[in-house]
């Protein structure tokens, strides 16, 4: 299997990661929130670069059945139901609704992911069962990292780190890995007896502390805690169907 990993999604075009399976990390906080959503009981959630296009989806299927959510600067959009804070999605909040969201960094990822085989939402909060599915899936593998402001984040490479090194010794996947990939490994093997601590001490871990989310820090990090499996269909972020076993 080639694996390719992005450090940050910007210069990706969609024409590298077509036919491929994609698992797109955003740790603080997209991926964690998208899990957290889906695992209180929301329907889908729908993607958007931009509040604009997010708020004209909100208006066409209503506020009965959708809420807006999202956030700039990490803080929620003015006017908007939810931010980004996995917390805000409990069931009593999210349970039976679709959520359109839109942040700075982790939602613009999925329209680069347009055309690929499969497109999954990888976190620390779910990264045993993202390692099962990649490891059953046809075809090469993509890593695309949502970074911070377009920049490299610490949070989103070692996750897609502890990835790679749960398909080599778990699942005994042989990859061939571009420098990217090689890099998350050892960034992921270096830290991987105190992850948490290596987060809260990043960049957007300090800064997400700072404006007072630093419970969103201490969830993000925990791994394989919301083990949901959160896959793109149809432009809406659902959790995939279990497949029924084939008949002997």
């Amino acid at each position: 299997m080639r694996t390719d990993l992005f450090l940050v999604p910007g210069p990706v075009e969609k024409k590298v990661l077509s036919g491929k399976t994609v698992v797109i990390i955003d740790v603080l906080r997209a991926s964690t929130t998208v899990c957290q959503a889906l695992a209180s009981g929301a329907r889908a959630i729908i993607p958007f670069d931009e509040p604009g296009e997010a708020a004209e989806m909100r208006a066409r299927l209503g506020p009965k059945d959708a809420l807006l959510a999202g956030e700039r600067d990490g803080v929620k959009i003015e006017n908007f139901d939810l931010g980004n804070s996995p917390r805000e999605y409990t069931a009593e909040v999210v349970g039976g609704k679709t959520i359109v969201l839109t942040t700075s960094n982790g939602t613009r990822a999925y329209n680069k992911a347009a055309g690929s085989s499969l497109v999954l939402t990888g976190g620390l909060v779910n990264i045993s069962r993202v390692a099962e599915r990649v490891a059953k899936s046809e075809g090469d593998l993509a890593i695309l990292c949502a970074g911070s402001g377009g920049q490299f984040s610490i949070e989103d490479s070692i996750c897609g780190g502890m990835l790679i090194d749960k398909l080599f010794l778990e699942h005994k996947i042989q990859m061939e890995l571009n420098d990217a990939a090689s890099l998350a490994l050892l960034l992921y093997r270096s830290n991987k007896k105190a992850i948490r601590e290596t987060i809260a001490q990043g960049e957007h871990g300090r800064f997400l502390n700072r404006i007072g989310f630093g419970e969103d820090v201490t969830l993000a990090a925990e791994v394989d805690s919301i083990p949901v499996l959160p896959v793109l269909k149809d432009s809406r972020i659902v959790i995939e169907e279990e497949q029924p076993p084939a008949a002997e």
